[in-house]
């Protein structure tokens, strides 16, 4: 049986693909909120959210302090910026475009992991995910946007990517200090207080929805918001920040088949060609991650055995 620091790694990256694949279906279910504007819908889903996650923490033993909030502050102000005005992107362009724009993430953080976190990229993740990168530009390149396109939803999706890549830094930052759910609580917290000057920056923002649209707002913060963003943030304390934001280059993926299925957003075929490579270059990095990881623990643990028996 392989020892605990075998499991954990492989974990960390599975939880990494979970939290990827319920990231890609939230856009689907933005969309499909009636009666509310992007920046009101972002308000409802971080305020359930920081009720939620703090009640479970509180529950479970943990306590709210200056150090916890200090230490998740970054984040929460990052995921504050990326969830409203991706968000309103999406409400304003079509889903492939808003998600492909935010798939150019990896390219940031290669520019970032190695001086801020030493972590050196490897020539394969390098390699593989130029090819994932090209794989999503045929995503995008091989249809019509499905839907209205716009160059100024195209631009608040830009502005979400500086604030999505801001946040997987602020939370590698964090995880080195804090668990997965103590980080999880205190950057909802920061969250909740950096939305509340926006519906009386925009008026009109605190609309009403209907029925379907009050369930969809629960799923969002629930499963696609509190679940993903642990899944996560469990993964950037066992993975490289590289690896795990490789992995969303497969939101696009997963948002593109879900708009086809659920919103009429159909794919050509030069698209699904896309996809496949996509999912073909990711499932390699995932392998080869976790072959790699497992030698260097084998490796530390023949470098540790000799001491342990002289």
């Amino acid at each position: 049986m392989p020892a605990a620091e075998d499991v954990r790694p492989r974990l960390g990256l599975w939880a990494a693909v979970a939290a990827v694949t319920v990231w890609g279906a939230s856009a689907v279910l933005i969309k499909g909120v009636e009666g509310l504007n992007g920046i009101g819908l972002a308000c409802y889903r971080v305020w359930l959210g920081a009720v939620v996650v703090t009640v479970l923490h509180r529950a479970g033993g943990g306590r709210i302090t200056r150090e916890l909030l200090r230490a998740s502050f970054w984040g929460g102000l990052a995921f504050t910026a990326d969830l409203v005005l991706f968000f309103c992107a999406v409400q304003q362009t079509s889903i492939v475009n808003a998600t492909i724009i935010g798939a150019l993430q990896p390219l940031l953080v290669l520019a970032v992991a190695n001086r801020l976190f030493g972590e050196r990229a490897r020539a394969t993740e390098i390699a593989w995910g130029a090819v994932a990168v090209g794989g999503t530009a045929l995503v995008v390149l091989g249809g019509d946007g499905g839907g209205a396109n716009s160059v100024g939803g195209d631009a608040l999706a830009v502005g979400a990517l500086m604030a999505w890549t801001l946040y997987f830094v602020a939370t590698k930052s964090a995880r080195q200090r804090l668990g997965a759910f103590d980080y999880l609580t205190g950057m909802s917290l920061v969250a909740a207080v950096a939305v509340v000057p926006l519906p009386f920056l925009f008026e009109g923002s605190l609309g009403a929805t209907d029925t379907n649209g009050w369930l969809t707002i629960v799923c969002i913060a629930l499963v696609n918001g509190l679940l993903g963003h642990f899944l996560m943030s469990y993964a950037h304390g066992h993975v490289s920040l590289l690896t795990v934001s490789l992995l969303t280059l497969a939101i696009p993926v997963i948002s593109a088949a879900a708009a086809a299925v659920f919103v009429d957003e159909p794919l050509t075929a030069l698209q699904v060609v896309g996809m496949a490579v996509v999912i073909a270059a990711l499932a390699t990095v995932t392998v080869l991650t976790s072959r790699h990881q497992s030698a260097l623990l084998r490796l530390e643990a023949e470098a540790v055995e000799p001491a342990a028996h002289p």
